[in-house]
């Protein structure tokens, strides 16, 4: 399973949301294209 990281704030989605990336970073509240896979 993927991880992402959001480029903004740091925060890690390892797959604990139904949708990761989320649409948007729920920390920084960063779009979805802030994110990087990890």
């Amino acid at each position: 399973m993927a991880k992402w990281r959001c480029t903004v704030c740091g925060w890690e989605c390892k797959g604990e949301l139904p949708d990761c990336p989320p649409e948007e970073c729920p920390e920084c509240g960063a779009p979805r294209d802030a994110f990087e896979e990890i």
